[in-house]
């Protein structure tokens, strides 16, 4: 039997679907379907194995698979709280993580065993397939009884690690049901719907938007590997009306589709970089239906804004406030600004995170009262759409000059021949920084330094004009999207710049 419970939990939504409509698709892998009375089992029994060891902070070290879906729903039934863990992260730094965060299980794979001989003495490690058999087979329990709280916390999860080592950071339950509730009110996800993820579980914008569809009567698809091929053939055969994924997914999804156009899509949301305007247009030739909706965000204060297409926002900006949320632009001395300003971006909402837990850098969140910061730069318009103008310590000073990186690249990426583009500033001797470009061409497409300088100056202030330049085939991103900083400088460095 499926006992509801308390609606400010994450997964009572789940519960609640579970009772109502039993027989109903919740989960596609692979093509693999789960009923939610078939994922409801599943869970119920790692729920049961975790609350008979006593354990409370179960890891997730998982490529994806519905086994980490399992895992993550079966740890809050057990009142747990679930430490997401990158498989594509270097094992020196997962190493780090388990012993500063100290979970009582690890879920990994039998093969990755060797990755955590240095675990603290009270974590148990547990091999995928040892979850499977539990999962399938294990027993099922109608003594689960909830003791979670709005303000029990169910995940540990980690910062993107752009420009350094993950942070970790710690949500209550409240963040999320209430992130479900505007997040609802934004993208009118319903029942009805069939949401595409096939991003990895391990970061949190699919992870997110397969929780919210399963915790709102929904089905969501996930790919045990991202398959634009795939994917495409699963829009269709699915009936799929949302698709939630990065613009470096996106990009490869609209090459495979070759001409080809579905309908049926609704929406597709993006998050962790801007979409580029040709990104845009040829999204809406293979989804005419469907509105492009991209949200800026940051991890530890869930959502900011939202820039959807049919409410033309400048093409510019990250977008209008998102529902439930507060902006202020603040100077050096904590100051509100006017409109125009620049400032840094603080945020206030119900969709907060706790903050950070563990050793950090010193970087990173800042609170103040109930208003929170990650050190974004940026302005509001008169009509209150937000510009992003970099980052704290992304600025670069030049010759005296301070200019963002955010600004250069999106001089760049107007650029008819450029697919991608980023900004950093390498140390000189006599400039402080020399701004420097690293650039990918359009398929097909010829651009050279001489052209691209060019276009700059028509568009830049001439100190904010790169002097430093890299063709390279892509940039490296992190599993979030962003691009990563690190492997960025040691492209320049190997370039000899």
């Amino acid at each position: 039997m499926v006992h509801a419970t308390d609606s400010d939990l994450v997964h009572s939504g789940f519960l609640k679907a579970t009772a109502d409509t039993p027989d109903k698709v919740a989960l596609i892998a692979d093509e693999e379907p789960y009923t939610y009375s078939e994922l409801y089992a599943r869970a119920n029994r790692f729920a049961s194995y975790i609350a008979g060891k006593g354990a409370h902070r179960v890891a997730i070290y998982l490529p994806n698979s519905p086994l980490v879906v399992d895992a993550f729903i079966g740890t809050l039934m057990a009142a747990g709280c679930v430490c997401l863990l990158d498989p594509g992260w270097p094992k020196p730094l997962v190493n780090t993580l388990v012993s500063n965060h100290r979970p009582d299980v690890i879920i990994a794979p039998a093969d990755a065993s060797s990755d955590f001989s240095k675990r603290p003495r009270q974590t148990s490690l547990l091999s995928s397939e040892e979850a499977k058999v539990i999962v399938q087979k294990g027993a099922l329990s109608d003594m689960l009884t909830s003791m979670a709280s709005q303000d029990t916390p169910f995940l540990l999860g980690f910062t993107s690690g752009s420009s350094g080592p993950p942070k970790g950071f710690i949500r209550p339950h409240r963040t999320w049901t209430e992130s479900f509730r505007h997040s609802r009110t934004e993208f009118a996800t319903a029942a009805q719907d069939c949401v595409l993820a096939p991003g990895p579980l391990s970061h949190g914008l699919s992870l997110y938007a397969v929780i919210e569809a399963i915790c709102g009567g929904a089905t969501a698809l996930i790919q045990s590997r991202f398959d634009p091929m795939f994917a495409l053939s699963s829009i269709k055969q699915h009936a799929v009306t949302t698709i939630v994924l990065v613009p470096a997914m996106l990009d490869v999804l609209m090459e495979q589709a070759n001409g080809k156009t579905f309908g049926g899509v609704k929406q597709v949301i993006t998050a962790g970089a801007k979409l580029s305007p040709s990104l845009r247009q040829r999204t809406a030739h293979v989804f005419p239906n469907a509105e492009a909706i991209e949200y800026y965000g940051a991890s530890e204060l869930s959502f900011i804004t939202v820039a959807k297409g049919r409410e033309m926002c400048p093409p510019d900006s990250v977008g209008r406030v998102f529902s439930g949320v507060e902006i202020e632009i603040r100077d050096a001395t904590s100051q509100a600004m006017s409109a125009g300003g620049v400032g840094t971006v603080w945020v206030k909402s119900e969709m907060l995170c706790s903050g950070y837990v563990g050793p950090t850098d010193g970087s990173g969140m800042r609170i103040d009262g109930s208003w929170a910061s990650v050190g974004d730069f940026g302005h509001l318009d008169k009509e209150g759409y937000l510009f992003l103008d970099g980052r704290e310590g992304s600025a670069i000073t030049s010759a005296g000059y301070t200019v963002y990186p955010s600004a250069i690249e999106a001089a760049l990426i107007n650029h008819p021949h450029v697919a991608a583009a980023a900004v950093i500033g390498l140390p000189h001797v006599r400039w402080g920084e020399v701004i420097a470009a690293a650039v990918v061409q359009k398929d097909n497409a010829s651009v050279s330094e001489p052209q691209l300088i060019e276009h700059c100056r028509k568009t830049l202030e001439p100190y904010a004009c790169p002097r430093q330049w890299v063709m390279a085939d892509e940039l490296v991103r992190t599993q979030s999207g962003k691009i990563d900083r690190l492997a960025l400088v040691a492209l320049f460095e190997k370039a000899g710049v």
